[in-house]
Order: C-alpha cells, then sequence, then structure tokens
C-alpha cells in the first residue's frame, strides 16, 4: 500500500523526485520566478531559508499537491534535499503571508495564455474559444435579460 503523499515514480539520478513538480519547472523555470518577484518588488530583507523564491514554488506546489499539509508540500517542492530540516508549519505560513499575492499575479501573467489555436481540433465552436468552468457556480439574477441571454 502506497503512503498518503509519497510519489508513484522513482528518484533519478540526482536523487530528485519525479512527479508533477517536474513538469510544472519545465513550464516555469527559476528565471520567471525571479522575474516576476522582481516584477512584485519583492526582495528578502532577511536571510533565512524561506526566501520568497523559495515560498512562490511552495505555493505553486501548493496547487498541485492539494492533500498534503503545508510541510510535506514543503518537502516535496523542495525535492527532499538530504539533510535539510523542514520548517514549523507557522513559520512556513508566515513566510507565505510575507510572500503575499503579487508575486503569483506577476507570475500568472508571465506565464498562462491560450494554448489552442483556431486549427486546434475541438478547441473552437463556431469562431469562438470553447472554455470550461470546472467546480465553479455561477450565480445570476433572474431577469428576463439573463432568461434570454442564458
Amino acid at each position: 500500500m502506497r503512503q498518503h503523499g509519497s510519489c508513484l515514480l522513482p528518484a533519478d539520478d540526482a536523487g530528485r523526485i519525479l512527479d508533477r513538480l517536474a513538469g510544472l519547472e519545465k513550464v516555469i523555470p527559476p528565471a520567471l520566478i525571479r522575474q516576476a518577484l522582481d516584477a512584485s518588488c519583492k526582495v528578502n530583507e532577511r536571510s533565512c531559508s524561506l526566501t520568497h523564491d523559495v515560498m512562490l514554488w511552495v505555493v505553486l506546489a501548493m496547487g498541485l499537491l492539494t492533500n498534503m499539509p503545508i510541510r510535506q508540500v514543503f518537502k516535496h517542492a523542495r525535492r527532499m534535499r538530504v539533510d535539510e530540516k523542514s520548517p514549523a508549519r507557522s513559520s512556513l505560513c508566515e513566510a507565505r503571508k510575507r510572500l503575499g499575492v503579487e508575486p503569483v499575479q506577476a507570475l500568472f501573467d508571465r506565464v498562462v495564455r491560450p494554448l489552442a489555436t483556431p486549427e486546434s481540433p475541438g478547441a473552437f465552436y463556431h469562431g469562438m474559444r470553447l472554455t470550461a468552468f470546472d467546480g465553479t457556480t455561477l450565480n445570476a439574477p433572474d431577469s428576463p435579460a439573463n432568461c434570454a441571454a442564458f
């Protein structure tokens, strides 16, 4: 039986866990994280292990490893480096609060874009891009205009 939060894939030659985070690293290289931090004026004012670079990566990892507590996410995000002690949960939460939302927004603005083109099968219908909202509820008032539109 698999342990809760453990990776299905083995470590590579460098001892890194090959998982969903490896794919994320291909889309978001460290240079983009640095650019997002620079754009949001997030400069590390103290010398600690929970730098803004580290915490931004932890925040990204939290989006992928939603079933894990933040300390486990930290371990995975740091690739379970040998002899690296996990910080306390409260330290991680404070570091996340210090990071704020601005770098996440700046990174989003640099990375997220539509991938499909009009030639992509199933991506467009009558010239309009198809989208989906998964797990989202949108409320709209009952009105004649909304009844006509929806």
